[in-house]
């Protein structure tokens, strides 16, 4: 009956992965709805995105290299390292997953931002077409979460923690080098996130973690750091970032301190939800393939 009681408690865990992954999906179509296709959404990015002079003379010594690193080649390096590891592994299924991941976040990142939807013309500046979501911040988010996938059930908790600081870090390196508005950056971790809870929800006969390991302090550890950390930048986001969005709504101009505010607002907006993206997988991934012993039929 235990066993049973495993299966069935797994298959609720792959439906609510799949739920998780429309739910993310749909974030992706809000943010656009709000912060791109109205004017005051525009208006407010806006004030972010010129608020980011003010960072951009010291950090920008470290974003430019981070960013121009990211192309093709490192899409292909990613693809091919995690690859390897799964193989190493003889993870079959897994390698199969990595490739989705990475495959199915890119190409439905540039689907959406150049086919799917658009950028209405309000008047504010710096309007050159739709740019979310971002597809620096979708490389680096499903890099980070193909090694997530790779890895095996004990070193987990670890890549996710360094996943959301290496995708947090690249997301806020494009608001720095005016490269993408905060809108974009959330939008390119929703996409990827979505991905990565997709193939969650389907683990072959070779994805699931074929020995139970005793991983549930790390990533109970794991997940309230992130935790932590989402809640604490979240606090900025709203008092700083919810600060300006009243100020724009309610028609007042744009000063320098605005701007400053505004712009740090959205960099924790930025962490805030890499955060809480990488601790809701990090459970997704545990609880969906954890091992399950073979079920047998009861002696008679």
């Amino acid at each position: 009956m235990g066993d049973v009681q495993a299966l069935r408690t797994s298959r609720w865990f792959h439906t609510a992965a799949v739920i998780i992954a429309a739910l993310l999906m749909a974030g992706v179509w809000f943010l656009w709805r709000i912060f791109v296709a109205t004017a005051p959404g525009q208006q407010l990015e806006q004030v972010a995105f010129d608020g980011a002079d003010y960072g951009r003379t010291h950090l920008w010594v470290f974003g430019q290299p981070l960013l121009e690193a990211v192309s093709a080649v490192y899409v292909v390096v990613a693809l091919a390292v995690t690859v390897i590891i799964t193989l190493f592994r003889r993870r079959w299924s897994l390698a199969v997953q990595v490739i989705v991941l990475i495959g199915g976040a890119n190409v439905s990142t540039q689907v959406i931002k150049h086919l799917l939807l658009d950028r209405p013309d309000f008047g504010i500046p710096w309007n050159y077409g739709n740019s979310l979501p971002s597809g620096h911040t979708t490389v680096a988010a499903s890099a980070s979460m193909a090694l997530l996938i790779a890895v095996p059930r004990r070193f987990r908790p670890i890549v996710a923690l360094l996943g959301a600081v290496y995708t947090a870090t690249m997301g806020v390196s494009t608001l720095v080098g005016n490269w993408h508005r905060a809108s974009d950056v959330v939008a390119g971790v929703l996409v990827a996130g979505a991905w990565c809870a997709l193939v969650s929800a389907f683990p072959g006969r070779t994805a699931r973690d074929q020995h139970e390991v005793h991983s549930a302090p790390w990533t109970i550890a794991a997940v309230a750091m992130l935790a932590v950390a989402a809640v604490a930048f979240g606090a900025v986001t709203v008092w700083l970032y919810g600060d300006a969005a009243a100020a724009i709504w309610a028609g007042d101009t744009a000063t320098d301190q605005l701007e400053r505010r505004a712009y740090v607002g959205s960099v924790a907006g930025v962490v805030t939800v890499s955060s809480l993206v990488f601790a809701l997988l990090l459970v997704l991934r545990q609880t969906t393939m954890r091992a399950l012993k073979p079920v047998t039929a009861p002696v008679r």
